[in-house]
């Protein structure tokens, strides 16, 4: 390796023009698809593709449609007038521009006539499929002969029903008026349950108080597609200002709102923007503060600077060609890279003159350095790449990339640091002679440095003895630690997203986030396992455990279930009923012909009805009704979803494991599904693979750290600041009464990854030296450990301004982890070897 290190050090010397050219070509070469990086807040799609949960809400979102719904809310001013004109009227050209707009598939504020009708003989012209045992009696005695004469008078004059405005034209559809006992206990029609189509004109949405007028609106691509999602939102945020600002509606002091998906995932987008840019800008002028007071040049101070910024551009650029995508974790890489870009170039810094004022030539002076610092700064990368290495093989699609992303951007950093900034420190020496430093390379770290040094020299007893009480009751504290949290992105006091929910679930009923059995296979097949499962959640309904349950077997049942009806019903001579409501038709003086297609149907259903099917349904149905709940997908096969909501909105698993369990051995396999559920997972995944990459982490740095000093001794000292500044983090933060979440495991790997760079340069810069004293050494190194670790804190201690919780701690855990580290790097290990063995390591350098 060292002599690797001085032919890379020939290489910089003799041919820096060329180092740094192919540096620029790379650079260039990368930042010109770093346009194509997108931004994801999807959370579930930080599971990965090959996640049932991810499958599952792609197909949900993607191929069912489910939630795929802009609503929009036009609320009447407060007080008692009668408003109704104006919000139609708003409604109406806000639909109107959204279908010329082309981004939606459909919109409507109500249903037209025909709908309605067309719902009606859904029911009253395909009754058997819909009867239920304890309705037969009422059927029988609607379709006796000797009552049809009654009924037909009754369905013309007296029905009241939601449809009743219809008139004629509903007798026509349904004259025996068999509607109302068909859909009498389905809940089919529960989607329009929240609306007054009675009220006002036009069987428009209104709410039952009268105060809002909802919009419907499916947009052409699903919610998942974010940069699509803010589209819709900005396009219809605009064209509703427009609309409020025209005199009549501003005077009428009507106004709109958005709610849904696509509102929410406007809102995590920008949420995200937000954070991502908050910390990357504390890290960055956290950390460019930090270098402008403690560098004492300007050329120096750009030097720094130059790791951290070309090893960000670098990292973009790769992450625009793999993943090609960041999201809300991954994406804090930009601050974290800020934080870690100067650690281990200071090292060069400081390295640099030391060699040179021992009587060597500048370019000595600079192989020298690389072949014990540039080795050092090989081995800290491979530390910390270690680390990052092992979250990127996590199963969890976001801690992955999180991983590989950084992992990369620890080798772009040691590229800029070993050939970029020295192959312009070596042009910038052949324009402008290198003049060997009089004065020191930091400003105020070094004497820090000698202070900390010479008070472990002096008490080095004490502080041993101090490390090992605060490790021992940090030990004792790690048993009562327990992990909780959440994944929720939430908006806080800018959460418009929950506001708007929150009116649409008060003004019309319509919840947020439902949870989802979703059934695959043949048609027959899902709706089979779909009316099993939901008479499995009926009885959590009657319990009041469950508020609400919407399936599409209320519109769609399976054809066993409509055998089963049907045959309730056999008895029944349906040519006589037809033959009788002709009659009396006639009798009554009414037109025959309109009703023709009735008579014919009932002729028909006598002979054996034919089983209802998703095509035939849809034929009846209003758009998205139905679709949103049972889709045919594009491989030939049926995929359905069963939506039922809580009782309690804070209820976090409203049916028990093991009843879900019985259920998927009686009915079949489905896959449960809810954002509550993917939380809960997230964190057991997180965990999971955090643990793992603790144990890999663990276990590559150990034996790296043992082959690079072939002794388990000096292999042993390297690593005991790190468990020591591990333990007492969390030892600390118990103190403190944090609490913590999944993300603290998260962090560890890193601490250990990153904080063993302090042992490794400490120890070899020791082992180099000879017969020097630790404390000399120490010393001699301790202003570039300072500085390396303090930004790296920075760096880290950025993301505790994120308002996404899960992130902040990541870097409350981190920083304070690595400042634990300094103080075991620069205290506890000169401390132990003043202590113990002053001899320690003494020999040939590695």
């Amino acid at each position: 390796m060292v002599r690797l290190m001085r032919r890379i050090g020939h290489l910089v010397v003799e041919h820096p023009g060329m180092v740094a050219g192919v540096s620029l070509c790379l650079t260039l070469f990368l930042y010109a698809n770093i346009h194509n990086l997108r931004t994801g807040t999807d959370l579930t799609d930080m599971f990965g593709s090959r996640d049932p949960q991810w499958r599952a809400a792609s197909q949900i979102g993607k191929e069912l449609g489910y939630g795929n719904q802009l609503f929009v809310l036009i609320e009447a001013p407060k007080g008692n007038a009668d408003n109704s004109a104006d919000m139609e009227g708003m409604a109406d050209r806000l639909t109107s521009e959204m279908a010329a707009s082309g981004l939606f598939k459909q919109e409507r504020s109500g249903l037209q006539q025909e709908e309605l009708l067309n719902f009606v003989r859904l029911y009253s012209w395909n009754f058997p499929s819909f009867a239920l045992p304890e309705q037969i009696g009422e059927l029988k005695q609607r379709l006796d002969p000797q009552q049809i004469h009654k009924n037909v008078r009754q369905s013309a004059t007296e029905m009241v029903t939601p449809f009743s405005s219809m008139g004629a034209d509903y007798f026509v559809a349904d004259p025996l008026g068999l509607m109302t006992v068909a859909a009498h206990n389905s809940q089919s029609f529960s989607q329009f349950a929240g609306f007054d189509l009675n009220w006002g004109s036009g069987n428009r949405f209104f709410s039952k108080d009268h105060k809002a007028l909802l919009i419907l609106a499916e947009p052409r691509e699903s919610a998942i597609d974010y940069k699509f999602s803010g589209q819709v939102v900005q396009w219809t945020r605009q064209h509703i200002a427009s609309i409020s600002a025209e005199p009549p509606f501003r005077d009428s002091g009507v106004r709109a709102m958005q709610a849904g998906a696509y509102v929410y995932a406007e809102q995590d987008h920008k949420f995200i923007e937000r954070n991502i840019r908050l910390v990357s800008l504390v890290s960055i002028i956290g950390n460019l503060t930090l270098c402008l007071f403690v560098y004492p040049s300007i050329p120096m101070l750009l030097l720094s600077l130059l790791p951290a910024s070309l090893g960000i551009l670098c990292t973009t650029g790769i992450a625009s060609y793999y993943p090609g995508e960041v999201n809300l974790i991954s994406l804090s890489f930009v601050a974290i890279l800020a934080g870690l870009g100067d650690d281990q170039v200071v090292h060069f810094f400081n390295r640099i003159p030391q060699e040179w004022s021992k009587g060597r030539t500048y370019n000595e002076a600079l192989i020298r350095t690389f072949e014990t610092t540039g080795l050092s700064v090989v081995l800290c990368i491979c530390t910390a790449a270690i680390a990052t290495a092992a979250l990127a093989t996590s199963e969890f699609k976001a801690l992955a990339e999180f991983g590989f992303i950084l992992t990369v951007g620890m080798f772009m950093m040691m590229f800029h640091t070993l050939l970029t900034v020295p192959a312009l420190m070596q042009l910038w020496g052949r324009l402008f002679k290198p003049v060997a430093p009089k004065a020191v390379t930091f400003r105020l770290l070094p004497f820090l440095a000698h202070k900390v040094v010479d008070f472990v020299g002096k008490h080095a007893r004490l502080v041993v003895a101090g490390s090992a009480a605060l490790f021992l009751l940090s030990v004792l504290l790690l048993p009562s630690i327990k992990l909780g949290g959440s994944f929720d992105i939430t908006g806080g006091a800018d959460d418009n997203a929950g506001i708007a929910q929150k009116s649409l679930s008060t003004e019309f009923n319509i919840e947020g986030n439902p949870s989802l059995f979703l059934i695959a296979g043949s048609q027959e097949d899902v709706l089979r396992r779909a009316e099993q499962l939901t008479a499995g959640l009926e009885t959590y309904r009657q319990r009041g455990i469950v508020k609400s349950i919407f399936s599409p077997t209320s519109l769609l049942p399976s054809v066993y279930i409509q055998r089963q009806r049907a045959a309730l019903l056999s008895t029944i001579d349906l040519n006589e009923s037809a033959r009788a409501l002709d009659a009396s038709l006639k009798e009554g003086g009414l037109q025959v012909a309109p009703h023709l297609p009735y008579l014919e149907q009932l002729n028909k259903l006598a002979h054996g009805p034919d089983p209802i099917t998703l095509e035939t349904a849809t034929k009846y149905l209003p758009a998205g009704l139905l679709d949103n709940n049972i889709r045919r997908t594009k491989d030939g096969s049926y995929v359905a979803a069963v939506a039922y909501y809580a009782t309690d909105a804070n209820a976090t698993q409203l049916i028990p494991p093991t009843v879900l369990a019985s259920w998927r051995d009686q009915y079949g396999p489905f896959v449960d599904f809810s954002f509550n559920k993917i939380n809960r997972d997230m964190q057991s995944r997180l965990l999971h693979d955090s643990r793992r990459a603790l144990v890999w982490t663990a276990a590559g740095i150990t034996l790296l750290v043992y082959l690079t000093f072939r002794s388990l001794r000096v292999a042993l000292l390297v690593l005991m600041p790190i468990c020591f500044a591990i333990i007492v983090t969390f030892g600390l933060l118990k103190l403190a009464g944090h609490p913590f979440t999944f993300m603290s495991i998260t962090a560890i790997p890193l601490i250990i990854g990153i904080g063993i760079d302090n042992g490794i340069h400490l120890v070899r810069r020791y082992r180099e030296s000879g017969r020097s004293s630790i404390l000399v050494v120490a010393k001699a190194s301790g202003a570039a450990l300072i500085q390396s670790n303090l930004t790296t804190m920075i760096g880290f201690g950025a993301l505790m301004a994120a308002t996404f919780k899960p992130l902040a701690e990541l870097g409350l855990v981190t920083s304070l982890g690595v400042a634990l580290a300094l103080v075991g790097g620069l205290c506890l290990i000169p401390a132990v070897i003043v202590l113990q063995d002053p001899k320690l390591g003494h020999g040939k350098p590695t």
